[in-house]
């Protein structure tokens, strides 16, 4: 077989492999909806629906995080056998504010995994705690913990639901909830194709949480004119203090 026949085979090849097998990360789609969250007087959390595709022989892996900075926190422990107290200060750093983990049943083993690239695990390995001495895998563990009472870490692996399929990809939806305690700032929301645990695509967008009306007026006064802020803060208490002492003396409560 001479050359010029071995080419146009390899060539040929080469053509029907860009048609059969094309980049997984090119069919992993996603929109948010909706895309910003107005924080105003009575709010008290929301929810957003994150839809889009995946290659249909992958499963659809959401993360959403928060920015990334450092903690710290009090360590607690026995003195003398006896007494709960603070024995020391710990800190925690390239720690993101928020992280959620969203995904459908049957990943939670693989995204658990030791060598997974984008669960807690992933995380762990990338959480710097100070003092070095100090036991990272029971600390990260309780500061785990903590978070989750914060419902802003969490691991929802019934959260993901599919749809029907068609050119080689399957459609996706998932209801994320977005608790109170977010704050406000742009969150970033990651969707991973995954297959055996491996990722094979990926793509990205932006969350938006912002105050408006009156928590974002007080917001401002507290940044900007701190003194007339403290001011405001003094008299609100004294009102509040007075209300509440002519109330229960009305009522026979207060001597």
């Amino acid at each position: 077989m001479n050359k010029k026949i071995l080419f146009q085979i390899a060539l040929l090849s080469s053509l029907l492999a860009l048609i059969v097998s094309p980049c997984l990360a090119e069919n992993v789609t996603m929109k948010i909806t909706p895309a910003e969250i107005n924080i105003s007087a009575f709010y008290n959390g929301s929810s957003i629906t994150v839809t889009g595709t995946i290659p249909d022989n992958t499963e659809a892996f959401i993360r959403l995080s928060g920015h990334i900075g450092e903690i710290h926190l009090k360590k607690k422990g026995k003195v003398a056998g006896i007494l709960w107290m603070n024995t020391g200060d710990v800190t925690l750093k390239n720690v993101p504010e928020t992280f959620m983990l969203f995904t459908s049943p049957g990943l939670k083993d693989q995204i658990d995994s030791p060598h997974s690239s984008i669960g807690f695990a992933a995380l762990k390995n990338e959480v710097q705690i100070e003092p070095e001495s100090s036991d990272k895998d029971f600390l990260f563990r309780e500061f785990v913990k903590l978070e989750q009472k914060n419902q802003v870490y969490f691991n929802d692996d019934k959260a993901v639901q599919y749809g029907a399929s068609a050119d080689g990809s399957r459609t996706f939806t998932a209801v994320l909830p977005i608790p109170p305690k977010m704050k406000p700032g742009t969150y970033s929301v990651d969707v991973f194709a995954l297959q055996n645990g491996d990722v094979v695509g990926s793509t990205n967008d932006s969350l938006t949480i912002k105050e408006v009306g009156f928590p974002q007026q007080l917001s401002i006064l507290a940044f900007n004119h701190e003194l007339i802020y403290g001011i405001m803060a003094v008299l609100v208490a004294l009102v509040a203090g007075l209300a509440t002492g002519i109330l229960f003396k009305g009522k026979g409560g207060a001597h």
